[in-house]
């Protein structure tokens, strides 16, 4: 009995201090409010985005065509091009993961969040990764790596024209 309240103790105590995600959710349009700062929990516009430069972390853009759109994240690294020099800064790295729904709902903390992605190395992220390149290619989930080495979920659903829901957790 007494072994027995003190594993209850102790799951009690590790689920106390087992640190919830960070978590928000942000309408995103890849022409207007296309600046994600996970540190704020708010999208950007490109106006509003000089003002809290060094909070940003990535960029939604379009890339147009004759035939149709390409929308992607990028991070805000000096030498990239998608992004106005004024508002580089930081370079959070972004990956695509194949997460569904549920996986996405199911991280709730840090362990969960490390225990699921601890697969992914530091070198599978890079400075884009595409969010739609065509009518039939649509990636809801991604990864992200702030400069700081901590690390959040990005999970996007199209709310109809060019708009984007972006759902975020992060450490």
């Amino acid at each position: 009995m007494k072994i027995q309240l003190i594993l209850f103790s102790l799951l009690l105590s590790i689920i106390a201090n087992a640190q919830n995600l960070k978590t928000f959710s942000a309408t995103m349009l890849p022409d207007s409010l296309c600046y994600l700062s996970i540190k704020s929990g708010k999208a950007y516009t490109k106006d509003a985005a000089g003002e809290v430069k060094t909070t940003l972390d990535l960029g939604l853009f379009e890339t147009k065509n004759d035939k149709s759109s390409i929308i992607e994240w990028y991070n805000l690294k000096p030498d990239n091009e998608k992004v106005p020099e004024a508002l580089c800064g930081t370079k959070t790295k972004v990956a695509a993961i194949g997460f569904d729904r549920e996986q996405f709902d199911k991280c709730k903390t840090a362990a969960d969040l490390k225990r699921m992605t601890s697969y992914i190395s530091t070198n599978s992220f890079s400075h884009f990764a595409v969010v739609r390149n065509s009518n039939d290619y649509y990636q809801r989930c991604f990864i992200i790596e702030r400069e700081d080495g901590k690390r959040g979920l990005i999970f996007m659903t199209a709310t109809g024209g060019n708009a984007f829901k972006a759902e975020v957790k992060a450490e």
